[in-house]
């Protein structure tokens, strides 16, 4: 007897005082996330950043801090700093608040961050990693992982990923990274070998576990490794299951080439978020039930749109009016790809629309931000095959400027090109005439080209302009070759000026017509002088004004401002 309540006493003691293993939430959905000084945050966190972070977005601590204070292993909300003590706000931090707003409440997210600034991608492959630090021992990014990640980043995001599975589930995994390796073409098949050597460290499945991977900052932002971004889009095709976050129009940071600014990492933050949702099937809203704190509203909720009240477009392609958003907290993002349209004038397929021929009529524009909000402005379409503003003059060949106030292209090289291109083609058959209309005589020995393929090296019609400034073009009979083929109206995918020499044309307009007051007649620009004052007779006329090429048929026509005949053959 006293030996079985020994026994029990000494199975009551070693349960009282084992640990008790915390149970796997399947609801706690938690993120690797790793790279360079992008991912580790470059940003001063502002006081915005840090006020009232949802308590269901939580950090795992990848490494000591003293302020704020922080243990590795331990969990914490995600306040920013989150990578390491001399990161800054970066984009997992706005990808985490957007998470766990779209998501149920009963949702939480967790991230465990691991990054160093400048670091090359091999620092986070198990099997280079000790070389690189060998090799580079004084640089940033190696005192980095010496005085927070033991020497081994890759091995400190195993070690606590497997922590973070004690209580959690890994969903995914985000990169940022590229600056150190900008361009390898080696770089997208290294970072699958990290991909794939996570997965397997951790028992993971591609296919419940995908990569996210960001975009640099861009050209116009003042990046100066866009070209990178030329290797994340490859990605794709080297790993299925990695998506690319796009920084299309995020602003840098206006003090160095490869960082964006606080609002950069904030929209950054957000595309991350809603590449992962859209897997999830997730509406890219925020929970119906969400409750927003002041300032992360503001963050998200449109103030105004920013559409033109009139716009011009182009018929023969796909095509997206430009939008861009101010919301409540006065950054502006480009929602160009997010609206949708209202019409009884034009056939929209969301924010796409593709219109076959010249018309004008009005569109509602609708953009529902992330708080469900929606805003509405009504906008005039003035579609024209031949519109002048700047976006719709396309340079075709050589180094050509157009100005769009004045109206003018400007050749810099001889051969330059320029005009209009209708992708999806255009028919002007119901049309006679093309006009056009010059300010002045030209200086850079220009000619008008029309084409029947999206490609200017392909067979064309041509009409040197000469002296002339208003010119008319038979739609009907544009004569390409000897034996009489002509350019088919109804399939146009070009109209360009082609400079022989360096000059300028001012445009007054081009435009279609029918009216018989255009009807060619050609004849009074019918001689031209090389330029040696010499007569060139390549411009032969019918009587009616219409420009022909030899072999001529029989007849009577006009060739150096003179009537010509020409017999028939016996």
């Amino acid at each position: 007897m006293k030996r079985v309540l020994l026994a029990l006493s000494f199975v009551i003691c070693h349960l009282s005082f084992s640990p008790v293993r915390a149970q796997v939430d399947p609801n706690f959905y938690i993120y690797i996330c790793f790279g360079q000084s992008n991912m580790e945050g470059n940003a001063q966190a502002e006081s915005v950043d840090k006020a009232n972070v949802d308590k269901r977005f939580r950090l795992l601590a990848t490494c000591n801090y003293d302020s704020p204070k922080r243990t590795l292993g331990e969990w914490y909300d995600a306040i920013p700093p989150l990578v390491n003590p001399v990161g800054g706000l970066g984009p997992t931090d706005y990808f985490g608040r957007t998470m766990v707003a779209a998501l149920p409440a009963n949702v939480r997210i967790g991230v465990i961050p691991v990054a160093m600034g400048g670091s090359p991608i091999e620092m986070f492959d198990k099997d280079k990693y000790q070389q690189k630090m060998k090799d580079n021992p004084n640089e940033w990014w190696a005192q980095i992982a010496r005085n927070n990640y033991n020497s081994n980043p890759y091995g400190r995001i195993i070690e606590m990923a497997k922590k973070a599975q004690q209580v959690g589930v890994i969903k995914g995994i985000l990169l940022h990274q590229g600056c150190s390796n900008n361009g390898d073409p080696n770089w997208p098949n290294m970072v699958k070998k990290i991909y794939q050597d996570m997965l397997k460290d951790l028992g993971l499945a591609a296919d419940t576990v995908p990569l996210f991977v960001g975009e640099t900052l861009r050209q116009e932002s003042g990046g100066a490794c866009y070209g990178h971004n030329t290797q994340v889009a490859r990605m794709p095709t080297v790993v299925p299951t990695s998506h690319v976050v796009s920084s299309e129009g995020l602003p840098g940071n206006g003090q160095d080439p490869w960082h964006f600014n606080a609002v950069g990492y904030r929209i950054l933050g957000k595309r991350y978020a809603f590449e992962a949702l859209k897997l999830m099937n997730q509406e890219l809203k925020a929970d119906p039930d969400y409750k927003f704190t002041t300032s992360l509203r503001k963050f998200y909720t449109v103030k105004q749109l920013n559409l033109a009240d009139n716009v011009m477009a182009m018929p023969g392609q796909l095509q997206r009016l430009p939008v861009t958003a101010t919301f409540e907290d006065n950054h502006t993002e480009d929602v160009t790809k997010d609206m949708t349209y209202i019409s009884d004038d034009f056939d929209f397929n969301g924010s796409i629309f593709s219109p076959t021929t010249e018309k004008q009529g009005t569109a509602e524009a609708c953009y529902t931000d992330f708080t469900r909000k929606e805003t509405r402005q009504t906008v005039n379409i003035d579609v024209r095959y031949f519109p002048f503003a700047a976006g719709n003059i396309t340079s075709l060949y050589g180094t050509v400027n157009y100005d769009e106030v004045a109206r003018s292209i400007t050749a810099k090289t001889a051969g330059g090109q320029a005009g209009w291109v209708y992708k999806n083609g255009v028919d002007m058959s119901a049309y006679k005439y093309l006009v056009v209309k010059l300010k002045e005589p030209q200086t850079c020995n220009a000619q008008i080209r029309v084409f029947n393929k999206n490609n200017i090296n392909s067979v064309s019609y041509k009409d040197t302009i000469n002296s002339r400034t208003t010119i008319v073009i038979d739609l009907h009979n544009m004569v390409y070759n000897a034996a009489g083929a002509t350019i088919d109206p109804s399939k146009i995918y070009i109209v360009s000026f082609r400079c022989s020499k360096a000059g300028t044309l001012l445009i007054n307009d081009v435009f279609l017509s029918n009216d018989s007051q255009y009807t060619p007649t050609g004849i009074s620009d019918a001689t031209r002088l090389n330029d040696k004052g010499q007569m060139i007779n390549d411009n032969i006329y019918t009587l009616d004004g219409r420009r022909v090429q030899s072999p001529l048929r029989p007849g009577v026509y006009i060739q150096n401002g003179r009537k010509v005949i020409c017999g028939s053959k016996h």
